[in-house]
This record gives C-alpha cells, sequence and structure tokens, in this order.
C-alpha cells in the first residue's frame, strides 16, 4: 500500500539522506533509532529524535487527512 503526502523539502532531503528514496529513509531512520534505543550507545537523547519523527509524520498525516 502506499499514500501520497506532502512533506517540507528539508525533511525529504533529511530522510533522502538515509536512504535512496523518502520511504527508504524513513524505513532506515526507524531501524537507526530502534537500534540505538537497544544498545543505549548514542550520545543523543534517542526519545527527543523519536519525538521530532513521530511529530513531523504526524502533522503530514493530518494535513492530508483534514485537506481531503
Amino acid at each position: 500500500m502506499s499514500r501520497v503526502v506532502r512533506i517540507s523539502e528539508d525533511a525529504y532531503e533529511i530522510a533522502t539522506a538515509y536512504g535512496s528514496g523518502l520511504s527508504e529513509g524513513i524505513r532506515m531512520m526507524d531501524a537507526i533509532i530502534r537500534e540505538l534505543r537497544t544498545t543505549g550507545r548514542s550520545p543523543l537523547d534517542v526519545k527527543e529524535i523519536e519525538r521530532i519523527v513521530r511529530s513531523a509524520v504526524r502533522d503530514e498525516i493530518e494535513s492530508v487527512v483534514y485537506r481531503g
């Protein structure tokens, strides 16, 4: 299944830095967050990164749902 959503240019650039396309980039970010959560090796606050990613995705999905 696929879904068409609008995202900002900078979010697209960030996601595609992690993979060949938007979907692959998001999957890679998710894998990194999961790995960091299980190993606890990251100096970054993984909860904050997860909150930011989830918030961005939620905002975009809500904007599509309320427009359509």
